[in-house]
């Protein structure tokens, strides 16, 4: 059985304000943001899960990159962080080359 280490409210703290600078830069993927969630509860999947309502598949899969979920289920588990899916524009890491004049 996976042990849990429980974040202090300090770290708890960092997390959270690392987690929603990140979300609030678009600098952060669904797996990502979802190890992210759960280390900031200090649950393990199992738990997490049962806490969210959802399989515990459900969040292995998502932390991996390989599942699909459905909006619900990620709204579902988004909603204890004040979070919800929604269409966000896709970020380039350089900026495009100004249109030539020719």
């Amino acid at each position: 059985m996976p042990r849990r280490i429980r974040p202090t409210r300090e770290e708890q703290n960092a997390l959270r304000r690392a987690f929603y600078d990140r979300i609030s830069q678009g600098d952060m993927t669904i797996p990502e943001a979802m190890k992210a969630m759960r280390q900031m509860t200090g649950l393990t999947q199992a738990e997490f899960a049962e806490h969210r309502g959802v399989s515990r598949r459900v969040i292995q899969d998502i932390e991996r990159g390989t599942g699909n979920p459905t909006v619900d289920s990620l709204n579902t588990i988004a909603k204890l962080f004040g979070l919800k899916v929604g269409l966000v524009p896709i970020r380039k890491k350089e900026p495009a080359p100004p249109p030539s004049d020719s």
